[in-house]
């Protein structure tokens, strides 16, 4: 004799409810797989090294460094530009005069190097000081920049005080004392260039995932 299944005996009753529940499971795997997961990282760089700056050239950027060396340059023309000038009010208008031009020769001749002979990504990766590349780069800007700025300023201290002796005397001291300024202030910011920048976009584009990938 036929056996039918009483309607209110459990297993019958679940059985609906059963399938319903493995077809939801079923699309929402569908669904899961088709949608990118949110715990996923972000779109863009996978690591730091990723994130080494290729730094187009910029007057701003030029500009920025030369603004910092000048403080310290400044300082040092305007001290030992005064002995040779004989006087404060000498020591101010030379200092004022070779602030101008060698921010003009500096910040100029950090562009040209920027824009024809840019930095190479350290090999270790980004967030890597690579001192052997930055002396290098900062050896050969010195070369090609300071020569410029260091006759100038010893031309302008002669005609001021019509004394050869003191314009190369004090001139070639004030130019002493800025090259290892000038060494110090190129030092800092590669440094910065290549890993304190790097760094803090690496840190933004982790928090802000629409933010722009540095390259």
């Amino acid at each position: 004799m036929r056996r039918y299944h009483h309607p209110f005996r459990p297993a019958w009753f679940a059985q609906p409810f059963r399938r319903c529940l493995a077809a939801c499971l079923v699309v929402a795997a569908l669904f899961a797989s088709a949608a990118p997961a949110h715990s996923a990282a972000p779109t863009g760089p996978a690591s730091m090294q990723d994130w080494f700056p290729s730094l187009d050239a910029s007057f701003t950027h030029s500009g920025l460094k030369t603004a910092t060396y000048e403080l310290g340059n400044a300082l040092d023309n305007f001290v030992i530009l005064s002995v040779g000038a004989g006087g404060l009010g000498g020591g101010a208008l030379l200092t004022a005069f070779n602030t101008l031009q060698s921010w003009t020769v500096y910040s100029t001749n950090d562009y040209l190097w920027q824009k024809y002979d840019p930095p190479e990504a350290p090999k270790d990766g980004a967030g890597v000081f690579d001192l052997q590349q930055s002396v290098r780069r900062t050896t050969l800007k010195y070369l090609t920049g300071k020569p410029v700025v260091a006759a100038i300023k010893i031309g302008a201290l002669y005609l001021y005080t019509g004394s050869a002796t003191t314009a190369f005397g004090y001139g070639l001291a004030a130019t002493a004392g800025a090259s290892v300024i000038f060494y110090l202030n190129n030092s800092a910011w590669d440094y910065y260039d290549q890993v304190v920048a790097p760094r803090h976009a690496f840190e933004l584009r982790n928090f802000w995932p629409l933010w722009p990938t540095a390259k």
